[in-house]
């Protein structure tokens, strides 16, 4: 996990013939919403079919104004007016501000498109593409859509856990803060903190800094690099936990809670059951507590992972694989979507706790059922978004997922150009 020293950029020539077969994604597709508004206003403002059928506008009396620098909405039919604090109303899509970068055919060059994935326009790279394509950026191995592309970009660590030591898969792998180019593109990937080998992808192009990320950490962390922002034109990143009022405490804080309810559950003679995301918490969870002497008995999702760790040089001390029924001074992590398998069911006097950045939501608690919950996140809170976005300084910023308009309000008020990056809802017919 020691950094690397930078290096000069290495040409990847394997690639070259792959890039010139990229899509002209900006010249070919068809208008998207945001240009059939620019075409009605070239025509005197007068809207087509298609925009009466589709509602109110952002110019509309009653309308609810977007965030978005496009005048668009990632999640049509949403009630915008709930927010957990008062915010300032977003302004329109022409109060947005003048974009800075570079133009096509008149509108602003989209360095960023929707394309099954997070596409890098006029590239062949895709970012942590869910259908298949000649080359994708993985960003960790959190994200497990590796086979459905023919060829994968991603740090060793990734590509290891990925494959659980294989390495089956045609990869082109690179540590971070070294240099590598693809036909025009400069790139150099860099942690994240998501988890091992997570990383963001800094992409240089025609002298445009352009920065893509799925979930990040900048707090430290005991298993994985943290993420540092460093000065960019553009950044794609999620807002998995964009709303204002999913705020969670120092890493260190929620820690010592969850060994207080191991302690309690102990004294009660009880089996604290840990129920945490398998990729990344799970790991640092297992360090963590091994470190301060508790034995941990972890799901079979979670054991076979620690391997890779172990084999990459962390000390995962004190955890063995989840088989029967666990001692008394055990502590046992699940994944979230086997809390209620048959191993589980079969441990006498269990006390289950959520591990996991929802536990901040009082609904989403009662909804899972358990003892307890610890906002051990695995991706930024809404000030750490905010935070992270402020330090890049880009002069456009796109959301990739989660609750977006909260966080697109909030930084399109700080005068950057805010557009979402999320698949299309398909409208139901009947």
């Amino acid at each position: 996990m020691g950094s690397e020293p930078a290096s000069r950029p290495v040409n990847l020539d394997l690639f070259a013939e792959v890039d010139r077969r990229a899509p002209r994604a900006s010249v070919d597709r068809a208008p998207s919403r945001s240009r059939r508004t620019d075409e009605s206003a070239q025509t005197g403002g007068a809207p087509s079919a298609a925009d009466r059928s589709a509602g109110p506008t952002s110019g509309a009396p009653g309308a609810i104004p977007s965030p978005f620098a496009d005048g668009s909405s990632p999640t049509p039919g949403r009630d915008h007016g709930k927010s957990a604090e008062p915010q300032p109303a977003p302004r329109s899509a022409e109060a947005a501000p003048a974009p800075s970068g570079p133009s096509f055919f008149g509108r602003p060059f989209r360095e960023f498109e929707y394309s099954g994935g997070v596409h890098l326009a006029d590239s062949v790279l895709w970012c942590d593409a869910d259908r298949k394509r000649d080359l994708s950026f993985i960003s960790s191995a959190h994200v497990d859509v590796m086979g459905k592309n023919r060829r994968i970009l991603s740090t060793d660590e990734t590509l290891k856990i990925l494959t659980r030591g294989t390495g089956r898969i045609d990869a082109l792998t690179s540590p971070y803060r070294r240099s590598f180019t693809l036909g025009p593109l400069e790139l150099e990937m860099h942690p994240s903190g998501r988890m091992l080998g997570a990383a963001q992808l800094l992409v240089v192009r025609n002298g445009r800094r352009i920065l893509y990320t799925n979930d990040f950490l900048t707090q430290r962390l005991a298993t994985a690099e943290r993420a540092h922002p460093r000065p960019v034109d553009v950044v794609a990143l999620p807002a998995t936990f964009g709303q204002p009022n999913l705020v969670f405490p120092p890493r260190e804080e929620v820690f010592e809670d969850i060994r207080g309810f191991i302690d309690r559950s102990f004294e009660e003679k009880a089996t604290p059951v840990l129920v945490v995301p398998p990729l990344g918490p799970a790991q640092e969870l297992m360090y963590l507590l091994g470190k301060r002497g508790y034995r941990i008995r972890a799901h079979r999702s979670i054991f076979d992972v620690g391997k890779i760790y172990i084999q990459l040089g962390v000390n995962l001390l004190n955890a063995k694989r989840l088989q029967g029924a666990p001692a008394r001074d055990e502590v046992v992590l699940v994944p979230p979507i086997l809390r209620h398998s048959a191993p589980v069911r079969k441990i006498k006097n269990p006390r289950t706790a959520w591990i996991g950045g929802r536990a901040v939501d009082p609904g989403h608690v009662h909804r899972t059922r358990v003892d307890a919950a610890f906002p051990f996140g695995e991706a930024p809170d809404f000030h750490e978004l905010v935070d992270f976005v402020e330090q890049c300084d880009p002069s456009e910023v796109y959301v990739t997922t989660g609750e977006a308009e909260a966080l697109a309000s909030r930084l399109a008020h700080r005068g950057r150009r805010v557009l979402p990056l999320v698949q299309p809802e398909q409208l139901a017919l009947f």
